[in-house]
């Protein structure tokens, strides 16, 4: 059986003789002090050690590792090298996934047992938690190796503390009670189901820790110029939004018009979400529309769909959300729904920043793109509105930021005029500077 290369390379790199040995004998060390105390709950203050130890070693320093799996190879000029590999982009998916934190792996495994000894002397659900804190770790561990792979695409050879402390507190956000031992009877309501937390916080996990592995896949696979269609993202789309939806759904009849406009209005708050997320993380340009053009030209409609910009797939799905969401909102006979047009309002000013940013990116010689777009939306979200407020022209200020709990009619009037306006500039550069040039296809495999 031959040994995934890339997930041999990376225990090569980290594993040695001295490592091997001396985890296990750190760890022992550090069980056998707090035998040694004289407290009276000296195996649930184990259990709690090694649960902490854990958290530290494989969802703290693991996450850093799997981050800086891609990123440190780009830095050090190696990237391009295994890019050019015959290594399949699952294979190197997963040999990445596992190998980088690989010594992490030995630790906690070691933390992991010594943790289900000591919880199942002590009644703790040692089975579901252990369940929990690896697939805890999976979740972070891949959303942290896509971010790598993203980074290093953007050319952005960094890594630090401060993205894995964001990473973690979105986990410990996106799972209700997970830093609670003692809450584990109390339930969580959503979809109108009552459901006991741990199981609630397990099955959460296990579910996006899913798509957080298919995500790395699907990147790596674009990293290693093997296009994908674009199927996966607006069903995690829908999927998030259904997840977070079930929550203001929890204390009511969850059947019928609410449910689907519950739906439909959180997924209009996720879409925003990854428009504006992909819009900064994605490669965009004159060569990715020229690529796409180039597809529409020929016909060839399954390739121009993997030429997509995957920003452009999220704010195609949002506007779908947004309208249905107007629409189910409008018929709803409960006052608290009736939104009208407050969707659309809010997904046009996605379609606008997404256009100031094209304004940018399609200029002759793209630099900062990124910074020029932040500082007009400062611009057009605080400094100009807060001026003509504080000069007494709030009716300018509301052509400028266009309140929403108002009037959703006169906001989304408003926002489409800035829409349009923002489409028109980045239309006349796209014409002026590259409409003429040559399409540039890259020829490469597709799947």
């Amino acid at each position: 059986m031959t040994i995934n290369p890339e997930l041999r390379r990376n225990l090569w790199l980290e594993f040695s003789l001295h490592r091997v040995i001396a985890a296990p004998v750190v760890i022992a060390l550090i069980a056998l002090l707090i035998m040694a105390t004289e407290s009276k709950d000296v195996l649930q203050n184990l259990a709690m050690a090694s649960a902490l130890g854990y958290i530290a070693m494989v969802l703290l320093w693991g996450t850093r590792l799997a981050g800086a799996s891609v990123i440190d190879e780009a830095r050090e000029r190696t990237w391009d090298a295994q890019r050019m590999s015959s290594i399949a982009p699952w294979a190197m998916t997963w040999g990445k996934l596992l190998g980088a934190p690989s010594f992490t792996w030995y630790g906690g495994a070691i933390l992991l047992v010594i943790f289900v000894i000591a919880g199942a002397l002590v009644n703790l659900p040692v089975w579901r938690y252990a369940a929990l804190m690896l697939c805890g770790a999976i979740l972070l561990h891949a959303m942290a190796l896509n971010g790598s792979v993203l980074a290093a695409r953007k050319g952005v050879a960094r890594r630090g503390a401060g993205t894995i402390l964001l990473l973690f507190l979105a986990f410990i956000w996106l799972v209700p009670g997970l830093s609670a031992l003692d809450n584990m009877n109390k339930s969580v309501a959503w979809w109108g189901h009552h459901i006991v937390q741990l199981d609630f916080a397990l099955w959460t996990v296990v579910a996006f820790g899913a798509w957080a592995v298919l995500g790395a896949y699907r990147s790596m696979c674009n990293e290693l110029e093997i296009r994908t269609t674009p199927w996966a993202l607006p069903v995690f789309m829908l999927f998030t939004a259904a997840y977070f939806a079930g929550f203001p759904l929890r204390d009511r009849h969850v059947a019928g018009p609410s449910a689907f406009f519950g739906v439909t209005a959180v997924g209009v708050v996720v879409a925003m979400v990854f428009v504006y997320s992909l819009l900064f993380a994605e490669n965009s340009g004159s060569a990715a529309w020229q690529r796409l053009r180039a597809r529409l030209a020929a016909r060839q409609w399954h390739r121009a769909l993997q030429e997509l910009p995957l920003w452009l797939v999220a704010l195609a799905v949002g506007l779908a959300m947004a309208l249905l969401a107007s629409v189910s909102g409008g018929k709803e006979s409960d006052t608290t729904f009736k939104i009208g047009a407050a969707p659309i309002a809010l997904m046009l000013f996605a379609v606008r920043d997404a256009a100031i940013f094209q304004f940018f990116a399609l200029a002759r010689q793209p630099r900062r793109v990124e910074a020029a777009t932040l500082f007009y939306l400062i611009l057009l979200y605080g400094l100009l509105p807060g001026l003509l407020k504080a000069f007494g022209a709030d009716m300018v200020a509301r052509f400028i930021l266009p309140p929403l709990s108002e009037s959703a009619a006169f906001s989304t009037a408003v926002l489409a005029v800035h829409a349009a306006i923002a489409i028109a500039l980045a239309w006349w550069r796209w014409h002026t500077i590259h409409a003429l040039d040559t399409p540039v296809v890259q020829s490469t495999s597709k799947m």
